[in-house]
């Protein structure tokens, strides 16, 4: 038993492994694939973090109402800087 890598050292290789596959398929793809590929990515990226802001000013604007003010600064402020993150994609 003592022949086995630790298990840190398996996973560290599986990871390596996978980046250097998908970095060789990604290179082989056409060049029209891989924009739409990206596309595909940032609109989905857009749709997350739009519903997830949107989600966030209803928590705000209920806590808000219950007068619970910190919890409702904290969900405005986060919905703010996701509605931003999502205006940069």
């Amino acid at each position: 038993m003592g022949d086995r890598p630790p298990l840190r050292d398996q996973l560290l290789l599986l990871a390596v492994s996978l980046i250097g596959t998908a970095a060789m398929v990604w290179m082989e793809l056409p060049e029209t694939q891989r924009m739409m590929i990206l596309i595909t990515a940032r609109t989905r990226g857009r749709r997350i973090l739009h519903g997830a802001a949107r989600r966030l000013g209803h928590a705000g604007m209920g806590s808000e109402l219950a007068a619970h003010m910190p919890s409702a600064h904290a969900s405005y402020g986060l919905a703010y800087h996701l509605a931003r993150l999502r205006d940069r994609l």
